[in-house]
């Protein structure tokens, strides 16, 4: 039988380890802005209170929820932590940078990615193959504007940070591939 104790501390862990994080992107925004390794070091953190969450998800009831069932939670956890990341990053952006001449090619790439990123978002809930592919180019996007274009490298999503989307992308494809059922063409119409 599994602990109520154990499952509430796993609960309470894997908040606290997100906002935690969370704190940590705000102070490295916002507060002391410097060069950002400490928004990159606060990574495992986002990642161990995913996983915290996801053992409160599994010990919470009795039968565990099937593997596929864990997989879409442990998505969706690390999916509404990188909108918050993403929201916080853009409103840093535009507080402390100049204008965006949209009109120009780094310009133009802010635009594009958001809506790669919010398409990949909306997409997830229900299309993971879609959703993934759109979060590989999306880091594709951003590796190309961050080599190509000075002006990119220094304002937008860094390569570096995108990094966990790109992973996200690869969780996706491989939810769609590997852990999800696979639907018969007859009853979902061949989707």
């Amino acid at each position: 039988m599994k602990s109520k104790f154990l499952t509430l501390s796993l609960l309470i862990a894997g908040i606290l380890l997100l906002v935690l994080n969370m704190g940590v992107w705000i102070n490295g925004v916002f507060i002391n802005r410097g060069d950002g390794m400490d928004l990159i070091l606060a990574v495992p953190l986002l990642f161990l209170g995913a996983v915290s969450l996801l053992g409160w998800y599994k010990n919470r009831q009795s039968p565990p929820p099937a593997k596929q069932q864990q997989w879409k939670f442990i998505l969706r956890v690390l999916l509404i932590n990188y909108i918050l990341l993403y929201g916080l990053y853009m409103a840093q952006d535009f507080m402390y940078s100049d204008p965006i001449d949209f009109l120009t090619i780094p310009g133009v790439l802010f635009p594009v990615l958001l809506g790669l990123f919010l398409a990949g978002t909306i997409l997830s809930w229900k299309w993971e193959l879609y959703a993934g592919i759109f979060f590989l180019i999306w880091y594709g996007v951003v590796i190309w504007g961050t080599f190509g274009f000075f002006e990119f490298y220094n304002r937008g999503p860094h390569f570096l940070f995108g990094v966990v989307i790109l992973l996200q992308g690869i969780f996706y494809l491989n939810y769609h591939f590997r852990i999800r059922p696979k639907r018969s063409l007859g009853k979902e119409g061949g989707e």
